[in-house]
């Protein structure tokens, strides 16, 4: 009997164990949200009161706005796969109203290759070695004492 149960408990785990965990990551919106935004209509208030502040806004043009999320999917230790993206691009004219809210599309994203340079830095490098020797006595709490 305490075969069965424990083969069924083990069962059940494993079986949890294939099931994906599924994550979202930004701001993804929903047919519904996307809707309660007319362009025309709508302001600036009203975008953020109803889908909260953007998550990012180009340095040189505050009435552009981008909305970014996705959804990944992981099954247990496998690295976790993107099921869906979506990033939307809100402009504001002048007068803080909505002109025009557009869902891009997410196939013309691309993957930017980081750099392997290093902004050059006056002064030395010391190794973990280095910087221990060199902080030995210098916070020694006794040292202050005696002067």
């Amino acid at each position: 009997m305490k075969n069965a149960i424990f083969t069924l408990v083990f069962v059940l785990f494993g079986l949890a164990a294939c099931s994906p965990m599924i994550n979202t990551h930004g701001n993804m919106l929903s047919k519904s949200s996307l809707a309660e935004i007319q362009p025309m209509v709508s302001t600036r208030t009203d975008v953020e009161t109803k889908w909260g502040p953007p998550t990012t806004v180009p340095a040189f043009d505050p009435n552009t706005w981008y909305y970014a999320g996705e959804t990944t999917s992981q099954k247990g230790i496998f690295e976790p796969e993107v099921t869906a993206r979506q990033v939307v691009k809100v402009l504001f004219g002048p007068d803080d109203v909505v002109t025009e809210v557009t869902v891009m599309d997410p196939k013309l994203a691309q993957n930017i290759d980081p750099v392997d340079r290093k902004t050059p830095t006056a002064g030395k490098e010391f190794t973990a070695f280095q910087q221990f020797v060199g902080n030995i006595g210098k916070f020694n709490p006794n040292s202050a004492k005696e002067k």
